[in-house]
């Protein structure tokens, strides 16, 4: 489901439709390049010669005829059969007088000899050629079943073995069907010739029926009709056949075509063709236009293609009426009807779907191929960076702030990135901030915490002290006894009170409650001056100083920086070992105190500048903290190090 949701295939399928689309019209129009070429497919000529011939019986080349049904008919039976036409006589309704064409009864070879000279008596045209192909209808109904299985077989084996060279010779009662030649339109047609045989003998690579008697006629095999089925020679089959229909076929399409689409109705309107049909002749005509053609009588003829989902035929519909005018207010309706259907094939929607599948496979595989990676190639560029924003988005919501987002470009991601950005790092910013405040807070409270605790450690001692003089005190009469405890009682209340004053100069100093006065020092003559303070202290311990280094000027507090140095000296001397000297070392940006003496521990060496921390039982713990917040409050580093055999105490400012 998240998948479906994201913004990267919402873009990839708008953008696959889209291709699609023009895809899709893209093979809609290879396939409509495909059906128009179905669709306007030359008619062959046999065909035409169907066509002229049917045309000029109906009355319309410009004579004057009674309507004759007889002699039309006897016209039509007497046409040569084809194995791609198909005619129907209707009458005024539409429905089939006769029809004329392939039966199921026909038993036929057809053989043909394109070497017949002209004999130019016969014609009225000069020709290029001396020769016309004449076609023989050759009726195999008086052989027997033993003769007819012969022939058939001597075909086959002829073909098998591609006898090419072996002719077919026959003799018997040979008639022309002249309908062609009598209504000749070209000398195209008039140079096929066509004739009915009633065969006396038969021979072909062996005897097959009868014996020779005279004169024979030598001609080429090229089909044999059995039960109405047409059977091409096999190189005729091997060019035709993938578009051939059988006439059983054939007679079942044009029958469905008559019932269908030729009743009265369609006849008196013309409006035979059905959704699947295109008119071909009259395709600009509106239906309305066409009724009144007919009723007019200009209408000479339609056309029409008729494409199934298996097979596609051409069709002409004729009306037959007679000639020479009619008297005013007289309807001109036709007395009958021609229907032609002819070219057959073996191609519909189907074979144009299979045919643009098979023939374009690589390219449709190609293309849609091509689609899906490009689709998605631009989708994912199209939202690399929107992910990469949410990501980030993420993590920012993770408390992850490392993610940086590029901004190159100038567009609104681009401006939505490094807002992004600023957004990361800012937050970044005021969450540390926030946390060090946190931390802050928390050290403090447990500063807090630790000092009441340490101070309430060390002020109960002098208490106990004093409340136990003041006891004495109470009961004791003796004078130097008095003073003693008075005396002891004064030094406990000095040291509270030395505590208390600490404690609140720490707290101003923490609370940077405290404005220094900062003034030129010379530190050699500070450290001087301290030193003498401490001379008592180094003649007990027998300690000796050193000052090295010259004089050295910083701005500061004098009164604090007199403490800090206070401080680290009397820490050096208090932790000093007994005839040991210590070190006062000034130099350009640092002044430090190093003494022999015990070491301070490395767990301990971040500690002790808090609160209450020393290793002196004496002391107060307040001492290093107080210097701590003096040198923070004058921006100078501090620290400690260990040597060998002793400590150096230090701080530094800038130059």
């Amino acid at each position: 489901m998240k998948r479906i949701r994201s913004i990267q295939f919402k873009v990839f399928i708008c953008l696959f439709i889209s291709f699609m689309v023009v895809f899709g019209y893209i093979v809609k129009t290879k396939y409509d390049q495909s059906f128009n070429e179905l669709l306007y497919y030359s008619q062959s000529s046999t065909s035409d010669d169907y066509i002229n011939y049917c045309t000029a019986i109906s009355n319309k080349n410009g004579e004057y005829r009674e309507f004759d049904l007889d002699k039309i008919k006897q016209g039509l039976s007497e046409l040569p059969k084809d194995d791609s036409t198909k005619i129907y006589l209707l009458d005024t309704y539409g429905n089939p007088i006769e029809q004329y064409g392939y039966e199921k009864d026909d038993h036929l070879l057809i053989v043909h000899d394109p070497f017949v000279e002209i004999n130019e008596s016969d014609v009225d045209t000069d020709y290029s050629d001396d020769f016309y192909d004449a076609r023989y209808y050759i009726d195999l109904s008086s052989l027997s079943s033993e003769q007819y299985q012969l022939l058939i077989e001597t075909i086959k084996d002829v073909e098998k073995n591609k006898y090419d060279d072996i002719h077919l010779y026959f003799e018997g009662q040979i008639e022309e069907l002249k309908n062609f030649k009598d209504t000749a339109q070209s000398t195209y047609n008039t140079k096929n010739r066509y004739y009915k045989v009633k065969p006396t003998f038969i021979h072909y690579n062996t005897d097959i029926f009868g014996q020779k008697k005279g004169n024979t006629v030598e001609a080429f095999y090229e089909a044999y009709v059995e039960n109405g089925e047409v059977h091409l020679k096999k190189s005729e089959e091997e060019v035709y056949g993938d578009t051939r229909v059988s006439t059983s076929k054939i007679n079942e399409l044009s029958k469905k075509a008559v019932n269908e689409h030729f009743s009265n109705v369609y006849i008196r309107l013309a409006t035979f063709l059905d959704k699947d049909s295109v008119t071909a002749e009259i395709a600009n005509k509106k239906s309305d236009e066409i009724a009144t053609s007919i009723k007019e009588g200009t209408l000479t003829y339609a056309t029409f293609t008729q494409v199934l989902e298996d097979y596609s035929y051409f069709g002409r519909l004729l009306p037959l009426d007679k000639e020479g005018g009619y008297s005013e207010g007289q309807e001109p309706a036709p007395k009958a009807f021609i229907a032609i259907f002819y070219n057959f094939q073996n191609r519909g929607f189907h074979q144009l779907r299979d045919e643009l599948l098979s023939e374009n496979l690589l390219s449709f595989l190609g293309g849609f191929l091509f689609i899906v990676l490009f689709s998605y190639l631009i989708s994912y560029m199209t939202t690399k960076r929107i992910k990469e924003i949410d990501r980030v988005a993420m993590e920012i919501t993770n408390n992850n702030f490392e993610g940086i987002l590029d901004t190159k470009g100038s567009d609104e991601l681009s401006s939505l990135s490094s807002h992004i950005n600023t957004m990361s790092s800012n937050l970044k910013r005021n969450i540390d901030a926030l946390n060090l405040e946190i931390d802050q807070v928390k050290k403090m409270e447990q500063l807090r915490k630790e000092f009441i605790a340490q101070f309430t450690h060390e002020i109960k001692t002098p208490l106990a002290i004093i409340n136990g003089n003041i006891d004495l005190l109470e009961n004791v009469e003796n004078i130097d006894k008095k003073d003693k405890y008075i005396e002891v009682i004064n030094k406990e209340i000095a040291v509270i009170n030395d505590l208390v004053l600490q404690m609140l100069d720490l707290s101003k100093l923490e609370a940077k409650a405290i404005t220094l006065d900062k003034k030129e020092i010379d530190l050699r003559e500070l450290s001087e001056d301290i030193i003498d303070d401490y001379e008592q202290l180094l003649m007990d311990k027998k300690l000796k100083i050193e000052i090295q280094g010259e004089d050295v000027l910083i701005v500061g507090d004098r009164k604090r920086i007199e403490m800090v140095i206070q401080n680290y000296l009397s820490n050096a001397i208090k932790h000093a070992f007994i005839n040991s000297t210590i070190k006062i070392k000034i130099k350009e940006n640092e002044f430090s105190i190093e003494n022999k003496g015990k070491q301070i521990d490395e767990n301990r060496i971040d500690t002790i500048w808090e609160s209450f921390v020393s290793d002196d039982q004496k002391g107060t713990g307040l001492g290093l903290a107080i210097v701590r917040n003096i040198l923070e409050l004058h921006e100078m580093s501090y620290g400690v190090y260990n040597l060998q055999g002793g400590v150096e105490f230090y701080f530094r400012w800038k130059k």
